[in-house]
Order: C-alpha cells, then structure tokens, then sequence
C-alpha cells in the first residue's frame, strides 16, 4: 500500500498494511532538528519578516520544500496543506511589539511564535451590528493562496493523502470577528446577527473547499475549536443552533466532490461527538487523552463509524520523556488501530518544544507494532 490508500483504508474502517499516520503542522524549529537545516516555514517573525520584505515566493517555496521534506522522512501518510500567503504588497507590514504587528490598514495583530503561531486581532469590534457585516456574493479565492497546495500536490499527490485547510471554517468565526466573549453574548442577545456572520463565513469557506478540490486534495480539514478542557464552550444548545446545520452544510459539499471530511477540533468533545456520526464525518481531529479523551473509550463507542485521528498528547510530547512517548502511541494503536479506523497523530499540531527524542519513540512504537494485524502483547 502507498500513503493515500493506507489513509483511505482506515478511513473505511478497513485494516491497511500498517497503521497510518501523519500531523497537521509543525514548527520550524523542529524541523531544523530532525531534518538538519533551517525552514521559513510555520517559522515565526522570521517567516513574516522575510514575506514583508518582499520574499513571498522564497516563503512558499520553503513551506513547499519542508512538507514534503518532513513528509518523506517522518514516513509520514497524511498531509495537511495550508493556503499561502496572497501575491499581493506587503511592504507597509511591521513588527509594532514583542507578540504584536500591524498590517498595511494599520490593524494591529498578536502573534506568539512561542505557543503555535496563533494569531488573533489586537481589537475586536465589538460594537459590530448587522449593518457592519459584509457579505461579498462574488467572492473567489485568490489563485496565489493555492501555491502552497499545488506545490505539494505535485511532487506527493499521487502517493500521500493531501488535507486541504480553509483559512475560515465558517461554522464558528468568533476569532476572526468579535472575539469568544462577546460571541457567546450575542448567541444569546443578537441570534440574528450570528446567524447571518456564520452564512457569510460559510459560502466563504466553501469557495475554499472547491478551490483545494480542484487542485486534487483527497480530503478538508476545518479547524474552529468546539470545546474547552471543560466542555462545549457554547453548551450543546447553542452548538445545535448555530453551528451544526453550518457544519453539515460544509461535510456535504466535501462529500459532494467526491472528498474525505476530517474535523479538527480539541477539547472535551463527549457530547458532540454523536451529532458528528450522525451528519456523516468521515474522521475527528483534536483527541486529547489527557482530559479524559480516551482513545480505548472512542473505538468503542465509534468503532466503523467515525476515523479518529490522534493518539498521542501534545504535552507528553513537548514536556515528557521518550518512555512515555513510547507508551501513548503503543496504546493507542493496541485500542484504536484494530480494524481500521485510526491515523495516529498529536492532538493539535506539532507544537514548539516538540522534543525530536519523544516523536523518535513514537517511530519506534511504530516500527514494533503498527503493523497489522495488531498484535500488542498483554501487559503493554
């Protein structure tokens, strides 16, 4: 089996060769480590600050260079593709702060390379209305933001499983808008305005899901966070309310193309989990063991019915030991991998501080029992 059948194959809920596996991004400093010399991409100020000089296409290049270079020595089976950086002028970008830069318009953003590379604006407009929101019927992706994807897609597309990622995810826009605060005020206060920023953000989102499957990507992945280590974030009331039937409305495009449809999404997620079955998602993204997301309690209530995508957490990763590394991923490939059904990845991305000596354990692990059928003796 090539990479994109291994993947596919769990996805069916099917036994490949071996169990697949593969993460979302990873940090630059990481793959300095493991693969010997320095990257721009996913590589903080210095990624931004060489795009601002007007380097853009050295940035994509690089982003296109290490995923597949990482790919290829990870063996990695799953690629997630971010969209690139617009052809556009940047020259009026700066660094305005130690975690804060403002664009050519003046908005000021936070960015911290240090925990991921979020970035969210200085400000919300909380005093937005209904009036204030845009919606653009003619909106179409920028042809340059594909460069990334394309570049992938041609050097490993027809032998890796490529995960195209919409910069919105329109089903809960709250970073990019108002903020979480006043987002969860106004799906109590103002239901039509959440409403009708959600429908924007959504026809957005699935220009992107048609742009990404025309290049060729075999499955999307959409990233807005549902939960926190507590919970739902907006209670299950809200989520049927305001984000399920927008949710849907991107797996069914997806399906549509004839496309997988993985949904990143972290937190303590028990009781959503159900709704994802049930409208048909092929795979979930975000476990998190460490709170309770037990990858033995998952295959045995979504056994045949959802592919989990994960295993391994992102703290065991950056602040444990190789032992423990070691142990996670021998875990859960002795509950999660029989049968098909698992793609064992970290729980978000690979983060900075991701020590090289932990992801070599979990290769390791790997190497002694990925291979199906599975056979994890008693006691381990």
């Amino acid at each position: 089996m090539n990479a994109k059948e291994r993947v596919t194959a769990a996805l069916q809920h099917r036994e490949p060769d071996r169990v697949p596996r593969g993460e979302n991004a990873f940090d630059a400093a990481f793959f300095e480590q493991m693969v010997g010399y320095k990257t721009l991409a996913y590589g903080g100020w210095e990624e931004k600050e060489t795009l601002w000089s007007g380097r853009r296409d050295e940035v994509v290049s690089d982003y296109v260079d290490a995923i597949c270079a990482l790919t290829l020595k990870m063996g990695w089976d799953y690629i997630r593709v971010p969209v690139a950086p617009k052809r556009m002028d940047y020259s009026g970008y700066k660094r305005v702060g130690e975690h804060a830069y403002a664009d050519g318009k003046g908005r000021v953003f936070h960015f911290n390379p240090e925990v991921g590379n979020i970035t969210y604006p200085a400000v919300y407009d909380v005093d937005m209305t209904i009036d204030d929101l845009v919606d653009d019927p003619g909106f179409e992706v920028d042809d340059s933001e594909l460069d990334i994807a394309r570049g992938v897609i041609e050097r490993l597309g027809d032998s890796h499983f490529i995960i195209g990622r919409p910069p919105v995810g329109g089903t809960f826009p709250y970073t990019s808008t108002i903020g979480m605060e006043e987002y969860l005020v106004r799906m109590i206060t103002d239901p039509e305005f959440i409403h009708r920023m959600v429908e924007i953000e959504n026809r957005k989102c699935q220009k992107y899901v048609h742009a990404f499957m025309d290049l060729g990507c075999d499955g999307i992945m959409i990233t807005e966070d549902y939960a926190d280590n507590r919970g739902v974030t907006c209670g299950v009331e809200r989520y049927n309310e305001f984000i399920l039937p927008y949710l849907k409305i991107i797996n069914d495009v997806v399906h549509a193309r004839g496309g997988w449809f993985i949904k990143h999404t972290d937190g303590l997620m028990w009781d959503l989990l159900d709704s994802f079955v049930e409208m048909g998602i092929d795979g979930w993204h975000g476990i998190q063991p460490s709170i309770g997301m037990d990858i033995r309690k998952l295959k045995e209530k979504y056994a045949g019915k959802l592919c989990l995508f994960g295993g391994l957490n992102v703290e065991t990763l950056i602040a444990g030991t190789p032992e423990e590394s070691y142990e996670e991923a021998v875990y859960a490939i002795k509950y999660g991998a029989p049968g098909g059904g698992l793609v064992l990845a970290g729980g978000n991305i690979l983060e900075p501080g991701t020590k090289p000596e932990n992801y070599a354990a979990v290769g390791r692990a790997m190497d002694d029992y990925g291979n199906y059928p599975i056979r994890v003796p008693d006691g381990i």
